[in-house]
Protein backbone atom coordinates (compact mmCIF):
# COMPACT_ATOMS: atom_id res chain seq x y z
CA UNK A 1 0.00 0.00 0.00
CA UNK A 2 1.07 3.51 -0.82
CA UNK A 3 2.21 6.32 1.46
CA UNK A 4 0.44 8.78 -0.41
CA UNK A 5 -2.82 9.27 -2.27
CA UNK A 6 -4.37 12.13 -4.47
CA UNK A 7 -7.93 12.50 -3.98
CA UNK A 8 -8.49 15.39 -6.76
CA UNK A 9 -5.60 18.24 -6.16
CA UNK A 10 -4.97 17.82 -2.59
CA UNK A 11 -1.81 15.21 -1.41
CA UNK A 12 -3.09 12.35 0.86
CA UNK A 13 -0.52 10.89 3.02
CA UNK A 14 -0.22 8.31 5.73
CA UNK A 15 -0.30 9.17 9.07
CA UNK A 16 3.02 7.85 9.31
CA UNK A 17 4.40 10.48 6.89
CA UNK A 18 2.48 13.42 8.20
CA UNK A 19 4.87 16.13 9.44
CA UNK A 20 5.49 16.72 13.15
CA UNK A 21 3.61 19.05 15.30
CA UNK A 22 1.21 19.63 12.37
CA UNK A 23 -2.37 19.56 12.33
CA UNK A 24 -4.50 17.28 9.79
CA UNK A 25 -7.87 15.86 8.80
CA UNK A 26 -8.67 12.19 9.08
CA UNK A 27 -9.72 11.94 5.39
CA UNK A 28 -9.78 7.72 5.14
CA UNK A 29 -9.00 4.62 7.29
CA UNK A 30 -7.91 1.18 5.47
CA UNK A 31 -8.57 -1.32 7.87
CA UNK A 32 -11.78 -3.93 8.87
CA UNK A 33 -14.68 -2.45 10.80
CA UNK A 34 -12.76 -3.79 14.15
CA UNK A 35 -10.11 -1.71 13.72
CA UNK A 36 -12.25 1.50 12.43
CA UNK A 37 -14.88 0.97 15.75
CA UNK A 38 -11.76 1.04 18.13
CA UNK A 39 -10.62 4.02 16.10
CA UNK A 40 -14.25 5.55 16.08
CA UNK A 41 -14.57 5.32 20.12
CA UNK A 42 -10.81 6.89 20.66
CA UNK A 43 -12.24 9.66 18.88
CA UNK A 44 -10.43 9.01 15.29
CA UNK A 45 -12.56 8.99 12.20
CA UNK A 46 -13.25 10.45 8.43
CA UNK A 47 -13.35 14.20 9.17
CA UNK A 48 -11.53 13.92 12.35
CA UNK A 49 -8.52 17.22 13.14
CA UNK A 50 -5.85 16.51 14.98
CA UNK A 51 -2.35 17.88 15.94
CA UNK A 52 0.31 15.02 15.38
CA UNK A 53 2.62 15.51 18.60
CA UNK A 54 5.21 12.84 18.54
CA UNK A 55 5.70 10.84 15.47
CA UNK A 56 6.53 6.93 16.44
CA UNK A 57 9.09 4.45 15.47
CA UNK A 58 9.30 0.83 14.57
CA UNK A 59 12.19 -0.19 15.45
CA UNK A 60 11.92 1.56 19.55
CA UNK A 61 7.80 0.98 19.57
CA UNK A 62 6.92 3.96 19.79
CA UNK A 63 3.42 4.86 19.57
CA UNK A 64 2.23 8.24 17.14
CA UNK A 65 0.44 10.32 19.44
CA UNK A 66 -2.12 12.45 18.47
CA UNK A 67 -4.11 15.60 19.61
CA UNK A 68 -7.79 15.57 19.02
CA UNK A 69 -8.96 18.74 21.23
CA UNK A 70 -8.37 18.59 24.78
CA UNK A 71 -7.69 14.16 24.27
CA UNK A 72 -4.94 12.57 23.58
CA UNK A 73 -4.50 9.49 21.84
CA UNK A 74 -1.36 6.90 20.94
CA UNK A 75 -1.28 4.25 18.00
CA UNK A 76 1.40 2.10 17.24
CA UNK A 77 3.06 2.63 13.50
CA UNK A 78 0.70 -0.95 12.25
CA UNK A 79 -2.46 1.49 12.47
CA UNK A 80 -1.13 4.83 11.98
CA UNK A 81 0.07 3.67 8.33
CA UNK A 82 -3.65 2.86 7.67
CA UNK A 83 -4.65 5.89 8.30
CA UNK A 84 -4.44 8.62 5.71
CA UNK A 85 -4.89 11.94 6.47
CA UNK A 86 -4.24 16.11 4.47
CA UNK A 87 -2.61 18.82 6.28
Amino acid sequence: MSAERRFGSEKIVSLTHHPDGLAGTVVDVVGNAELQGRLMGMGLFVGTRFELLRKGSTRSNKPFLLAIGETRIAVDYRIAKMIFVEP
